[in-house]
């Protein structure tokens, strides 16, 4: 049973102070919308789209929405089994058969991310995949069909994964004839009046009313636009005006339950995603939500269903941080119940979330290196100046802010971490996404001769070779267009990279190193053997 929201009465001002910092000309920003029983009742640019052209935001503008695509790559699988043309049960295989034989995969845990599918962009970037490059579902399908292994048997855990959104994109064009973006067209957004939206999978077109994303360096704004030609979890153009057509169908659509109901693991447990929407809450209350973001893009969009209540953020810059911005109009509109305040504050102003500040003592004691028990990447988690940070395998920084003495909360991702002894456990949309013990130091154990590892390495599944190289006391990984990267030691026969891998080597029966997995966040154990025992 959860407590009643109440609406607040709000001055337009007070909405409008939440995004003051991006409302100037000459900055990129954002644009908004607040639906109340799928009505705009208020809505506003902020920034400039372009800034080359200086073409403010308005609530038309067309911004690139990331993984906001999921839900209707979603809907458009729902469609198709409401049609007959297909079942949620159906394996993946049935559509695609080039797909190596292994476990069932059904359309039911792609929708769900409850696949064990590798992530494409980990294996592009593993494969020798740049930034800039541009990617096509036709390159993320090559990869998906070497693949010989999954993360884990699908159905028994929730993984937040891309590949099997793309499969599905794929799936809908053999079985429909037409493409991700004609079907979309056709049956959902000219019949929902969405005029502005669109699955964009061809870099060369035209779109008109576009903003172009930005990232800053140096103080400085850059362009940052997505290299995609890549449709099913990403590469939806849309507008927060369009938006309300999206929520006005989960008020009242024939699908609008079966999008929004919880799938299930093998063992029952509730995997709090729905068709490419996330089921959790927020101080207690209910919420339906997702979150998108492609190079310099960034959006959101936040629903509370029981107060018929709905706010979508799409920006063209990072520092904007959508989802933030969403919990922050939710606050200033509705009231909710006053125990149940969950969002976490800063550890300098926990006074004002009730929380006492951080022993310095505790940090300490939950500092150290932890490496998830499945997928063997790790983490780091350090004090600094007071406050609790983790830093991940993948590069990212975290901002740890506390909740209980055991319990902190992402500042700006919508996770969590507990801590429990020698272990701490990282949730993500009330799914558990990594349990990770404490590891001993790597210069507490007896580290391997360097030249041990001085080899080439390679892999069918990446279509790619690895070669270690010894520089001094430094060993260095070099692959295929990518700038060398030192070796950082974790422990015996295992290092990390500063972009986010880890190698873990294989040794034989007597002793010597034969090959290595590598691993990303969210691609694991990719098998690869010296080149001197592949001949």
């Amino acid at each position: 049973m959860y407590a009643t929201v109440r609406h607040k009465s709000v001055e337009q001002e007070s909405l409008t102070k939440i995004f003051e910092r991006w409302d100037r000309a000459g900055s990129p920003g954002c644009s908004v919308a607040v639906y109340r029983d799928g009505e705009i009742v208020w809505s506003r640019g902020f920034g400039t789209a372009h800034l080359e052209h200086g073409v403010p935001i308005a609530t038309d503008t067309v911004f690139h929405v990331a993984s906001l695509s999921k839900m209707f790559t979603a809907y458009a699988i729902a469609l198709l089994a409401h049609d007959g043309a297909l079942s949620l049960d159906d394996d993946i295989r049935t559509f695609i058969p080039e797909l190596a034989p292994g476990p069932r995969i059904t359309l039911r845990n792609i929708v769900h991310h409850t696949s064990g599918l590798r992530d494409q962009w980990d294996l592009l970037r593993m494969a020798g995949w740049r930034y800039p490059d541009l990617k096509t579902n036709a390159d993320i399908l090559r990869l998906a069909t070497r693949q010989r292994e999954l993360n884990f048997e699908p159905g028994t855990r929730f993984q937040y994964i891309n590949t099997g959104y793309t499969l599905m994109g794929i799936a809908i064009e053999r079985i429909t004839g037409a493409t991700l973006r004609e079907f979309a067209a056709q049956r959902i957004f000219e019949p929902l009046g969405m005029r502005d939206t669109q699955f964009h999978d061809d870099a060369t077109r035209i779109i008109p009313k576009r903003a172009q994303a930005y990232r800053m360096i140096n103080g400085s704004p850059t362009i940052d636009m997505p290299a995609y030609e890549t449709v099913g979890p990403t590469s939806l153009l849309s507008t927060v005006d369009d938006f309300a057509r999206w929520e006005q169908y989960l008020l009242t659509g024939e699908l609008r339950e079966l999008l929004t109901t919880s799938g299930t693991l093998a063992d029952g447990t509730e995997a709090h995603y729905g068709f490419g929407l996330i089921l959790g809450q927020y101080r207690g209350v209910p919420v339906v939500e997702h979150a998108g973001g492609d190079a310099g893009y960034r959006a959101h969009y936040l629903r509370v269903p029981s107060e018929r209540f709905a706010v979508a953020v799409f920006a063209n810059t990072l520092d904007v941080e959508p989802g933030a911005r969403c919990r922050d109009v939710a606050d200033a509109m509705l009231t909710f119940p006053e125990q149940t305040v969950d969002r976490a504050m800063p550890a300098w102003a926990g006074r004002a979330a009730g929380i006492a500040s951080p022993d310095p003592e505790d940090l300490l004691a939950k500092s150290g290196t932890y490496r998830d028990t499945l997928s063997g990447m790790t983490c780091r988690i350090e004090p600094r100046g007071g406050r609790l940070f983790l830093t991940s395998d993948s590069g990212g920084d975290y901002e740890l802010a506390p909740v209980t003495r055991d319990r902190y909360r992402f500042l700006i991702v919508d996770a969590e971490c507990v801590f429990e002894n020698e272990r701490v456990r990282m949730f993500y949309g009330g799914n558990e996404q990594a349990s990770c013990v404490r590891i001993e130091e790597e210069s507490q154990q007896e580290a391997a001769p360097l030249d041990d590892y001085v080899a080439t390495y390679a892999s069918d599944e990446l279509e790619s070779r690895y070669t270690i190289d010894r520089e001094d006391a430094l060993l260095v990984l070099r692959r295929p267009r990518i700038a060398p990267a030192a070796l950082q030691p974790l422990g015996r026969d295992e290092f990390a990279t500063s972009d986010g891998l880890q190698l873990r080597f294989v040794r034989n029966g007597d002793g010597n190193v034969h090959g290595m997995t590598v691993s990303a966040e969210r691609v694991w154990n990719v098998r690869f053997s010296r080149a001197a025992d592949r001949a």
